[in-house]
């Protein structure tokens, strides 16, 4: 029987659970993740909940994670690390700066929304490598940049996410480290 995104996203969910209870390390997260958006049917989902805590045929649907805005008020404030990604999100920078580093953080569903208002501040998101981005958003006296290559270089069976919001007066920024250059440096890709 074929799967659809509700199913993937169920299946994402406990994997989220997972990584987040121990049951399961990063690499094997990412790697059953990326499993998990690939699959095209139900039974190559069954097997990777099928050692865990819940299983495939357990599974119910799962409440959503905090959608509480995240704002930077003259200050700067950071997001990062092992995080579970609501599927909308509200980021706010006044007259600050605001990082979401997405690298580690956890896909709950296969597209999320990230609305992204910048007023005299800047918005910067950092986004891991199997992962496409469409900025959707809005500028006034203001600049959006987007990575080189965001749509048509990244694999189509990742998540999504969609950048909307305003920046007036401000900046938000996407960008997404590429491969490490020579001793173990991180180069960043960026579309100007």
């Amino acid at each position: 029987m074929r799967a659809g995104d509700v199913d993937r996203d169920r299946v994402a969910a406990v994997l989220a659970d997972a990584l987040a209870t121990g049951h399961l390390d990063p690499e094997e997260h990412a790697s059953r993740l990326e499993a998990a958006y690939a699959a095209r049917t139900l039974a190559e989902l069954h097997p990777l909940t099928l050692d865990l805590p819940v299983s495939a045929s357990e599974l119910q649907p799962v409440e959503p994670p905090s959608a509480r805005p995240v704002t930077a008020l003259f200050s700067k404030v950071r997001r990062g690390g092992q995080w579970p990604v609501p599927p909308t999100s509200v980021a706010r920078a006044r007259w600050g700066k605001l990082v979401i580093d997405l690298r580690q953080a956890v896909f709950t569903r296969r597209e999320v929304v990230i609305e992204a208002d910048a007023l005299c501040g800047l918005i910067e998101i950092i986004l891991p490598p199997h992962v496409r981005v469409y900025d959707e958003g809005g500028a006034f006296f203001a600049k959006r940049v987007l990575p080189l290559g965001a749509v048509d270089e990244t694999p189509t069976d990742g998540p999504t996410i969609r950048i909307t919001g305003r920046a007036l007066l401000g900046q938000v920024r996407v960008r997404r480290p590429r491969a490490a250059s020579g001793a173990g440096g991180h180069a960043w890709r960026e579309w100007r």
